[in-house]
């Protein structure tokens, strides 16, 4: 190219030309498929599963095609104010490349973060659906374990303390709670007394969650047989005879969480109130008459225990000493 031809092209002005220019191809090919990782309460999960339980549609296509069909609107979806509950439940949908960067396109137009707006479409969407289904949008008359042992762990007892010390000890007042909450239970009898696996998923899962800290970690089965009776005989009387047991208390996050929950609705503000006069009257420093005083309460569930004569005995005997 001469100089003269070169000086030209500088010369000339390309503003036009250039706005008609296709784009450039992507440098490195982008995949088609793309995943966006939301944060949901458990009440709001609950209430998708139920409305895709009534469609017959796997929750996650259900909720792929609200997303696609919210960008497809021209304008935006009355969004509602998304749960205050505690966002404890994980969410991940596959989705198109092109529909997660239409999502990021839209809350950068309305200057929100796209997982939020996304999660306000969600909810939005699930009322719709509820209420096109005639389904009941309040939540469930049993609430998740996890939001119930974010509230028992909020909550004092008598003696001013929030922490509960032992998987044991976590199990029987969770348990005593559902029973004094509905007359099903998920419980079920075991070689010492009532037990629920979902506790322990439940404790597992909110302290992935960095909701819940505790000294160290405890097996995710049944305590063996061995464990129950240090716990029960040897540790009864003072709880500080050994030092594996953990003490499960919620982190400043956990905390802070339980009170959005606690604050979302009046349902809630009187379900911690609840919560709390139970945990204030079971929750005994003595291990051993929570326990006696459970399987006396409830004796169906310590049909099975191998330690009911030996926690009995030494709950009479306590109350002896009184």
């Amino acid at each position: 190219m001469t100089k003269d031809r070169w000086d030209t092209l500088l010369d000339q002005d390309w503003s036009d030309a250039w706005e008609t220019l296709p784009e450039a191809p992507e440098l490195v090919p982008r995949n088609k498929t793309a995943q966006i990782t939301l944060r949901l309460p458990a009440t709001l999960l609950a209430r998708i599963k139920r409305v895709a339980q009534v469609r017959a549609l796997p929750y996650h296509v259900l909720v792929r095609s609200w997303l696609v069909d919210a960008l497809r609107q021209p304008g935006t979806p009355n969004l509602v104010a998304s749960e205050a509950a505690a966002q404890t439940e994980q969410l991940n949908i596959k989705l198109e490349q092109a529909v997660l960067d239409g999502l990021k396109k839209r809350g950068h137009e309305l200057g929100q973060p796209y997982h939020r707006i996304a999660r306000e479409w969600i909810e939005w969407e699930t009322t719709q659906a509820e209420l096109a289904l005639g389904i009941d949008s309040t939540p469930a008359s049993q609430p998740p374990i996890k939001e119930l042992m974010v509230l028992l762990l909020h909550a004092a007892n008598q003696q001013g303390n929030s922490a509960v010390r032992g998987m044991t000890r976590l199990q029987k007042l969770l348990f005593v709670v559902e029973q004094k909450l509905a007359s099903q239970s998920a419980f079920y009898a075991y070689n010492f007394g009532p037990f629920n696996e979902e506790v322990n998923d439940a404790e597992r899962a909110l302290e992935v969650a960095g909701f819940i800290k505790s000294a160290e970690p405890e097996a995710s089965g049944p305590p063996s047989f061995q464990e129950m009776m240090a716990t029960v005989t040897e540790r009864a009387t003072s709880d500080e005879g050994g030092s594996k047991i953990v003490e499960f208390a919620l982190s400043t996050r956990g905390h802070e969480a339980a009170e959005r929950l606690r604050q979302s609705s009046p349902a809630y503000e009187q379900l911690f109130t609840f919560v709390e006069a139970i945990k204030k009257e079971w929750d005994t420093p003595n291990l051993t008459d929570l326990v006696a005083r459970v399987y006396e309460a409830y004796p169906k569930y310590a049909e099975k225990s191998v330690i009911r004569e030996e926690v009995e005995r030494r709950g009479r005997r306590g109350r002896r000493s009184h």
